[in-house]
């Protein structure tokens, strides 16, 4: 495969843009089944200056990741498509149990079943193994380095929504992290 093929641009019905906008709708199914969550999960009062940033940079790059996908045509019946959509529905039902453990936890509450007694952070790591799994399906150097970006920035948010659990939570979220991998088997 030459380096041309990995950035080939292309619109079409069978495109990366069909797992893409799975992971965005699953999002806004549990906002929309799980009223409480979902205004917990979007609720950025907390945030400082430089969260802001983080949060307003990622809204941006995964607008990117999206309309990229509408041009990358997925790798339909090559070892390529098998290998990323099974690391999809792999991603795909973690991201759904992570989604369920954190709208269905009370308000006020440190979100620990589930997933969660695995990781602390499984709804962005999940996202982010579903969208590597689209740019294997695709097998897309394009998509790859924009998600490859949105990856690092939704680091900077993680980091920034720790320091607030800290805040919030004290001394029972310094033991659920102490615990507790940020990504599962890495701290």
């Amino acid at each position: 495969m030459a380096i041309s093929d990995l950035v080939q641009l292309q619109l079409g019905w069978l495109n990366a843009w069909i797992p893409s906008f799975a992971l965005v709708l699953i999002q806004f199914l549990y906002m929309l089944l799980y009223k409480e969550g979902g205004k917990r999960a979007v609720d950025t009062s907390w945030h400082t200056a430089k969260d802001k940033r983080y949060a307003t940079l990622s809204y941006i790059i995964q607008l990117v990741v999206l309309l990229i996908s509408l041009f990358v045509p997925l790798q339909i019946g090559t070892p390529l498509f098998m290998a990323g959509s099974l690391l999809f529905a792999f991603a795909l039902v973690g991201f759904m149990a992570a989604f369920h453990a954190y709208a269905s936890t009370p308000k006020g509450e440190i979100v620990v079943r589930g997933v969660y007694r695995l990781s602390r952070n499984p709804m962005y790591f999940f996202y982010e193994v579903g969208a590597l799994a689209i740019c294997i399906a695709a097998a897309s150097l394009l998509l790859l380095l924009a998600t490859i970006f949105l990856i690092l920035v939704m680091h900077g948010i993680i980091l920034g929504e720790e320091q607030y659990c800290m805040t919030t939570y004290g001394e029972d979220y310094a033991l659920y992290k102490a615990r507790t991998p940020r990504y599962f088997l890495l701290k």
